[in-house]
Order: structure tokens, then sequence, then C-alpha cells
């Protein structure tokens, strides 16, 4: 049982981000309002209106991001690759926490930022982190679990990719680099998800299974 409300947590964090950046964010932040052309990471920005509830809704996000990480390792049944991609989901979790206070932006149009400069770190060392996590956690389903983590990975590539290159023209809004990052984000929320299902369904063996119910 323990497991499985561990795992639990992983569809619980996806939907509060989602919640967080594209429902509170719309309520507290006036200028915030062209989701396609504004970045996620200007509701996290020093200055920014939103950025104290984000900060606490971050934490509550990140602490539902490690117990996520925990219940895929209970559930790994001595895979190696299902408990490295715990592994990596928390390094995801801890570089998460870290961008929060050491590695934020500033505002649009902030002149000769360096918080600019340790933001774009910490979202390269994340997006490793996430990919990691899809391509280890690709086996834990089936081949068409592993056919839809691929695919996965190769979007939020693509399209992070993309968002980094619309996003070098900081000094007002970027036409499509908030809609490339949504996808972007969405794409890995609903993974983080089918993650969930799948190890949810997956049988444990009965030595697993006695030593979970202690």
């Amino acid at each position: 049982m323990a497991r499985k409300v561990l795992l639990a947590c992983g569809p619980l964090s996806s939907a509060l981000y989602l919640a967080a950046i594209d429902v509170v964010a719309r309520r507290q932040h006036p200028e915030y309002h062209r989701f396609g052309s504004q970045m996620v990471s200007e509701l996290f920005a020093v200055g920014s209106p939103t950025r104290r509830t984000q900060l606490w809704l971050g934490a509550i996000y990140n602490a539902l991001v490690f117990g996520f990480a925990a219940g895929i390792w209970r559930s790994a049944r001595g895979r190696r690759s299902i408990r490295l991609a715990a592994a990596a989901l928390a390094g995801y979790g801890a570089a998460s926490t870290a961008g929060g206070f050491w590695g934020p932006m500033d505002v649009r149009g902030t002149p000769h930022s360096r918080r600019d400069q340790r933001h774009i770190l910490v979202t390269l060392a994340m997006s490793g982190f996430i990919l990691a996590t899809m391509l280890l956690g690709a086996m834990a389903g089936g081949r068409r679990f592993r056919m839809y983590s691929l695919a996965t990975a190769m979007a939020v590539t693509l399209f992070g990719g993309l968002a980094g290159y619309l996003a070098r023209p900081m000094p007002g809004p970027t036409p499509g680099v908030g809609l490339a990052e949504r996808v972007n984000i969405y794409a890995s929320m609903a993974w983080f998800a089918a993650l969930a299902a799948a190890l949810w369904r997956a049988p444990l063996r009965d030595g697993e299974a006695s030593r979970q119910a202690r």
C-alpha cells in the first residue's frame, strides 16, 4: 500500500505543477496572460508578483517528486534501470529545489543579469535528469510504453531546444517560446503520470509483497 501511495505522488505532482503555472499564475500576475510568448520561468523570477506563491507551490511539488522517486525505487523489483530512473528523478527534484532559490531568472528586461546564466545551467540540469528518467524508466512497461517513452523523450528534447533558442531575445514577449515550453512541460508531466500507472499495475514478487506489507 505504501508503494502505491508513493507512486500516486507522480500524477499529483504533475497536476499541481500544471495548475500552478497555468491557473494560479493567471490570477496573480496581471501581465502574464500571453502563454504562447511568455516563459514559465518568469513566474519564479526575482521581482515577479508570483514568485512567493510559486516557491511555496514548488516546495510541495518537489516533495511529491521525491515521494514519487521513492515509489519508483520500491517498484524496481531488482531492475537496475528502474532504480536508476528513481535516482535520476530524485536528481531532478534536487535541481528543481535548488533552482527556485539559487537559479531564478530576473524579470524580463533586466540588463546584465547574472542570475540568468545560473538559471540556464539549472534548467539544463533539470532537463538532463528528466530525459534520463524517461529513458531509464521506459523499461517499466511493455513495448508500447517503451515506444511512448522514446517518443516523449524526443519531443521533450526537440521542444526544449526550440524554447531555449526562442528565449534568447529576452527584452519583451517572444512569440512561440511559451508554447514550446508548454509542449515540453505537458509532455513530461503526462509521462510521469503514465510511468506511475505502469508501475502501479506491475505485480510484486511474493517476497517483496510481504516485505512491503510489513
